[in-house]
Formats: C-alpha cells, structure tokens, sequence
C-alpha cells in the first residue's frame, strides 16, 4: 500500500469513528511514511486516535513525537490541547493544565478552543481558584448558551457555586435559578435544586433545606453526590429539634460513608446531643 493510500484508509477509519482500525492504518502508514514531517502528522493524528481509544498515556506519547519529529507542526494548539486533555483524563492535573495553556496561548478564539477554555475552568474550579475559573467560564458562557446547551448549563453550576463560595448567596441563587429555568431534564433539574440546598442551608432555612435533598433524590436516584444531600439533611433535622430523624441519618451515614467527608461535623453534632 503506497504512503498516500494508507493515510487515506486511516483517516476515513477515523472519520467513522472505528478508532481501533484507524490507529492500525496510522501504524501501518508510518512504515510508508518518509520525512519527519509527514511522520509528524501522522503521529498527529494518532494522538487523537489514542485518546478516542481512551489509551491516554499513548496519546501524549504520539503528541510528544509529533513535535520530536516537527517542531513547528501546525496547528500546534491541537497537539497541546490533546495533551492537556489526556493529562485531564489521567487525573496528571497541573500537566494537563500546563498544556491547555499552551494550547490557549496559540489559538483561543476558534469554536474548537472552547472547549479548551473550559476543561482549563474546570481545572481551576477544582483547585478552588475561582477568579480565574470565572473569567474562563465567562469567556465560553455565550458560545456555549448559543451552540451547546449541556456545557451551558455546567458552566451555570460551576459558576453558581463559586458564587456561593465567594459569598454572594442572592446572585448564586440566582444562577441555580436560571440553570434550573434551562434544565431539560430531571438529571439537570436536580443539579440545581442541590446548589439551592445549599444556599437554604446557609441561610438557615432548614426545612425547605430538607425539601430541596428530598427533590434531588426523587428527581435523580443515581445522584453523584447523595453523601452532602444525606448530611444537609441530617444536619437540617438536627437544627429544626428533630434529633430522633438526626440520630437515624447518622447511623446510615456512619454506616455508608465510615470515612466520609462529614464524619467530623456528624460526630460534633452526636457530642452535642449527647452531652
């Protein structure tokens, strides 16, 4: 098979999304390939190929040789956004966002880039860097509301609750109310409740705190974080008088999460009562 042909086969492979034939066709196609640059964009093109194939660790090995055999490989911000990607999925974060800043630092205007933009927010937002996960998801938010409703509605949540965490309880409920007015569906629905539990919470507002928990687990029985809706609503009862409810939470979440994130706030709470 000549040169042109097999990259033409891994490429078509790649387009149908059968990522295993692709990434056989592109080693197939290196043996072909004669130049650095036309080994460099073949290595490109596997990088992606490994990461739809969720082989992570190979993907930042074929971006690494992409650059090893071009340096000047255009456009250079893929080669460093799939890196920071693969570094994402790894859990490698200070990696991952080394390159998506390099990444950024060459092309941050395209549609392509955006997601960029908010893999790097994200990133800031788990490392509780909240001005400048802000002002990324600033950047996304209107493309996002535009031409992709689900990373919309992230960006509202993620944003909801560096507003909560900042302090500004009114325009966090505010977002969560919003994000709420846009769920499609109860999954989303119940994203929202849940960042208005904790506002009702903070305010002392125990009661409806219970509500909103009750609402999250009805709408969305496989919760990703059902362990903060059981201790919210331990903790409401508890302050509503209700120690008798506040004793049997405690005892399923002793029981589900023995070294849970609340473990030191239930026990403070078991002491008082006890005492």
């Amino acid at each position: 098979m000549d040169k042109q042909k097999a990259l033409e086969t891994a490429r078509k492979y790649l387009r149908n999304e059968n990522f295993k034939k692709a990434k056989e066709a592109y080693l197939e196609a290196l043996k072909t390939a004669r130049t650095d640059k036309e080994r460099a964009v073949i290595w490109a093109e596997l990088s992606w190929t490994f990461y739809h194939l969720k082989s992570y660790q190979s993907s930042i090995e074929a971006a690494e040789n992409c650059l090893e055999y071009d340096p000047e490989y255009q456009p250079q911000e893929d080669i460093y956004r799939v890196m920071g990607f693969s570094h994402l999925a790894l859990g490698q974060d200070d990696k991952a966002i080394e390159n998506l800043q390099k990444s950024l630092k060459i092309d941050r205007h395209s549609l392509k880039q955006q997601f960029a933009i908010y893999e790097l927010g994200k990133l800031y937002f788990k490392k509780q860097a909240y001005k400048e996960a802000e002002a990324l998801f600033k950047e996304v938010e209107t493309q996002f509301y535009q031409n992709n409703k689900d990373y919309y509605l992230s960006v509202l949540y993620m944003t909801g609750f560096i507003r909560y965490y900042q302090g500004d309880l009114q325009e966090a409920e505010n977002i969560f109310e919003e994000m709420l007015e846009n769920a499609p569906d109860k999954a989303r629905q119940a994203m929202a409740l849940f960042g208005l539990a904790f506002i009702a919470f903070e305010r002392k507002d125990y009661l409806k705190t219970i509500n909103l928990c009750e609402s999250v687990a009805r709408l969305d029985e496989n919760f990703y974080d059902k362990e903060t809706l059981g201790f919210l609503t331990a903790a409401s009862f508890h302050y509503l008088g209700r120690n008798d409810v506040f004793e049997k939470y405690y005892q399923q979440m002793v029981k589900s999460y023995p070294n849970g994130r609340y473990r030191r706030e239930l026990e403070e709470i078991k002491s008082k009562i006890s005492n």
